[in-house]
């Protein structure tokens, strides 16, 4: 189409405004799955970080709580036995440490009392010692040890002499495990009663230390020939076949503890069996060196071990028991 402009300057083609043209079904349609693909993309990006930081948030926390049980059973291991300076050994005085197998509400006693079965087999751990006391008072402590409760442990129970003269020692601390009121198993210590910052033998509670402990195994290695060296590791059921003064030959105590996370994995693998020992040497037991996770479990599991020497010498090793 041709016309003629105001200044007679020709010019062709159409020169009608043009209408605004929407878009085909076609284009809304491939925009729309383009945005979609978009938003699941973004979506399942956000879900994989989300995973990786819940991951990594548990497993600090699994190996915050694993090293801190494993500092704690340590602690009272190596505490076992501990008496004042110049505290006379006697023979009748109770082996420092002393431990049943599979062993559910504990009692505290010469040796250990199970009233049931342990969670997942627990084993349960009894350890006696001694703290320190003001010069005036040996029945209040100077603050300078603790035992599993964080109370401080003075050289003598109230009402009771010193260790020097009865023999006995002023704490007993009994480590064991439970389900808590929401039926997460826990480590649990029971330990004596205070009263005026005094220990009250005969009296005992229990407070919870670390949750998520799944089972605690233990392993006694026992010196047989005098020279000061384990020489095997036993279960707690052979020590005590051998007789109560057997927990005297007690040098070494191997810990194995199984900790869970709090978050399910997603599309966990069937949980593998978890080794809690080394395989047995000669005369060693062979059981309890495996945990094996329930059936369709998809926490997250790790296994917190060590061997501890018992620093402070049983009493049989200067008088006879």
């Amino acid at each position: 189409m041709r016309r003629l402009c105001r200044h007679g300057i020709r010019i062709w083609g159409d020169t009608r405004p043009k209408r605004p043209r929407g878009f085909s079904l076609i284009e809304l349609m491939i925009g729309l799955a383009l945005g979609m693909l978009a938003g699941a993309l973004a979506a399942s990006a956000f879900h994989a970080v989300q995973v990786a930081y819940r991951a990594a948030v548990d497993l600090v926390l699994l190996e915050e709580r694993g090293q801190r049980a494993i500092a704690v059973v340590s602690h009272l291991i190596r505490h076992g036995g501990w008496r004042p300076p110049g505290a006379t050994a006697l023979p009748d005085t109770p082996p420092a440490l002393s431990g049943r197998d599979d062993c559910g509400q504990p009692g505290i006693a010469a040796q250990p009392t199970c009233a049931r079965r342990g969670v997942n087999g627990s084993d349960a751990l009894l350890v006696r010692f001694s703290g320190s006391g003001r010069a005036q008072d040996p029945t209040l402590p100077d603050q300078t040890m603790t035992d599993c409760s964080g109370y401080a442990l003075p050289a003598a129970s109230a009402g009771g002499d010193a260790i020097g003269s009865s023999g006995t020692y002023a704490g007993a601390n009994l480590l064991y495990v439970a389900n808590g009121a929401d039926g997460e198993p826990q480590l649990l210590c029971r330990y004596s009663s205070r009263r005026d910052g005094r220990v009250q033998q005969g009296n005992w509670t229990s407070g919870a230390l670390v949750r998520g402990l799944e089972t605690m195994q233990l392993r006694y290695g026992i010196d047989t020939d005098g020279d000061g060296k384990a020489d095997m590791f036993l279960r707690a059921e052979e020590i005590r076949a051998r007789g109560e003064a057997a927990w005297h030959e007690v040098r070494v105590v191997q810990v194995a503890l199984v900790l869970r996370g709090e978050r399910p994995l997603p599309r966990a693998a069937a949980a593998a069996a978890l080794v809690l020992f080394p395989p047995p040497g000669p005369g060693a037991h062979g059981g309890d060196l495996v945990f094996d996770p329930p059936p369709g479990s998809t926490l997250m599991r790790r296994v917190f071990s060590t061997s501890v020497r018992l620093r402070n010498a049983s009493p049989c090793v200067e008088t006879l028991c």
